[in-house]
């Protein structure tokens, strides 16, 4: 997504302070790490994992708890793994080793000092490093860690395949900011509106100003040349190697987008995109030591199979808002688009944006007096959604002020509570976990053999207005192994414990009974030894 006024507002980014050049490498490497394809040998030797640059897709098989299939991971050479895990209630079902006792232990989550963790994050937006860092500073004691930032903008006077030094410099400042609070970045290099000319009636497009287009002096054109074999693309990726080589030491970034939502290239087929993308990959991985994992993104929920199932994208990205038949519903769509995804392509799922409205927050959902409310349910089904992240709003993290309004000041501790509920849990071997909800509720769970969360909120608790009312006597009911749980439940605003009661399981099921709450509520099962 991108604003109209972004264009003018960032045009004295170039001359902000702080623009120092970057230093040396800072730590040991990535902040964060991700390790969708790491395969070993029963004797311990380290095999190649799920990706390759020649986009080798992975096509095993596994079974979710629910009986639903979704792909594996096949090596380069074609095997297919069909180890064992379990779920939570014990079932087993198709894992990680191949035929030959290879174990494959792909991440579904960034691992986080040695951990899979669930993260939350922003969309920062600014017109200077100062501005950046105040997002940074407002992140980290919100409890948020990862930052997804569009490193696209293309000053007046730049030419195709070359980046400003005085834009590199004031990213390297805001690179810098970034690691100063101990956060991650995912860098977005390329974005659709510079490649859109509006000719689909698009809001933002930006063709006739990007300094590829032959009317700028470039190779270019039509915006769709990016994705064939041309001196166009060849250009933009010196232009991407030129940010990976740079970047490359530095701790903070974890990976790398190569392109935010390619759909909306004007005149984009999904075949060339996977050229395209798989073609960036590659330069990316030759130019990354650390060889950081690499996604793509589209816009919204749109979905090209082929582009997701190549093995050019280390996990997947979706960019959920409720637009149209949701009505502002996120937390349900979250939910839903996830869990189809992970179903679908058995990759790690990046939740890149999200809102309640895509459009412009002027007379939207965004702009809706109790809006917070829906953004607190998008934020904690995301929790139990099974994406690797949450919170990743658009217009509420500084976009809103290329709109000429204020959003940003009323979200800037939205995730806080939610950061606190998953603080210290280990998120490894997390799948969903079936439920069995009383009328009055919606929600989820999420969890393993040992520990679940879920979070539920009031089926009546809907946009536009989000009336909340006392709600009592409401159950959620689950398989679960052992004799029994310990239930904490807690409440979703004020992020408090409201009560904790230990649980019987009977039969293999276990009855919760929800304490009385408005809005939503949260709950962590941990098993207890017998």
């Amino acid at each position: 997504m991108m604003s109209r006024f972004l264009v003018a507002a960032l045009a004295g980014f170039l001359l902000a302070p702080g623009g120092l050049a970057a230093g040396p490498p800072s730590g040991p490497g990535p902040r964060f790490e991700l390790r969708p394809g790491e395969r070993s040998s029963p004797q311990g030797q380290r095999l190649p994992g799920r990706a390759s640059d020649a986009g080798v897709v992975d096509t095993g098989e596994r079974s979710s708890p629910q009986g639903q299939r979704f792909p594996g991971r096949a090596s380069d050479a074609g095997v297919v793994d069909t180890g064992e895990r379990s779920s939570p209630q014990g079932q087993r079902f198709p894992g990680r080793a191949s035929d030959a006792g290879v174990v494959d232990t792909g991440d579904r989550y960034w691992r986080v000092a040695g951990r899979e963790a669930f993260v939350l994050g922003r969309n920062p937006a600014g017109m200077n490093p100062k501005a950046y860092e105040d997002h940074f500073r407002r992140a980290a004691l919100a409890g948020e860690s990862f930052m997804r930032i569009h490193f696209t903008y293309i000053p007046p006077g730049e030419k195709a395949g070359e980046i400003d030094d005085g834009m590199l410099k004031s990213w390297d400042a805001v690179l810098d900011a970034a690691e100063r609070h101990g956060l991650a970045v995912l860098p977005v290099l390329g974005v659709w509106a510079d490649w859109n000319d509006g000719s689909s009636k698009e809001t933002w497009h930006r063709w006739d100003e990007n300094p590829f287009n032959t009317a700028r002096g470039g190779p270019a054109k039509r915006p769709d040349e990016l994705l064939d074999d041309t001196p166009c693309r060849g250009l933009w990726l010196k232009r991407l190697a030129t940010f990976v080589r740079r970047w490359a030491h530095r701790r903070a970034i974890v990976g790398w987008e190569i392109f935010s939502e390619l759909d909306l290239v004007t005149g984009a087929t999904e075949e060339r995109a996977v050229r395209f993308v798989e073609r960036s990959a590659a330069v990316i991985r030759e130019a990354d030591p650390w060889k950081r994992p690499v996604t793509a993104s589209q816009a919204g929920i749109n979905e090209w199979p082929e582009l997701l199932k190549s093995g050019a994208l280390d996990f997947i990205e979706v960019h959920p808002y409720a637009d149209g038949a949701y009505q502002g519903r996120l937390d349900d769509l979250i939910i839903k688009v996830v869990r189809e995804r992970l179903g679908k392509y058995g990759k790690p799922v990046l939740l890149g944006e999200c809102g309640l409205s895509s459009s412009p927050p002027r007379g939207t959902m965004d702009v809706a007096e109790r809006a917070d409310i829906g953004v607190r349910h998008a934020i904690w089904a995301s929790v139990v959604s099974g994406a690797m992240n949450g919170r990743m709003l658009w217009w509420q993290d500084g976009y809103d002020q290329f709109e000429k309004v204020d959003l940003a000041s009323r979200y800037h501790s939205a995730a806080a509570q939610a950061a606190a509920f998953v603080k210290g849990i280990a998120f490894t071997g997390f799948v969903p976990v079936p439920c069995e909800l009383s009328d009055g509720l919606k929600g989820a769970m999420i969890g393993d053999a040992k520990t679940m969360l879920g979070w539920f909120r009031d089926a009546r608790c809907e946009p536009p207005d989000w009336p909340a009312k006392p709600t009592t006597g409401q159950t959620v009911t689950i398989d679960a192994p052992g004799k029994s749980w310990r239930a904490e439940f807690i409440d979703t605003t004020t992020g408090k414990r409201v009560s904790s009661n230990r649980l019987a399981v009977r039969n293999r099921r276990l009855r919760i009974v929800l304490p009385e709450f408005q809005e939503s509520i949260a709950v962590q099962l941990h098993l207890l030894r017998s």
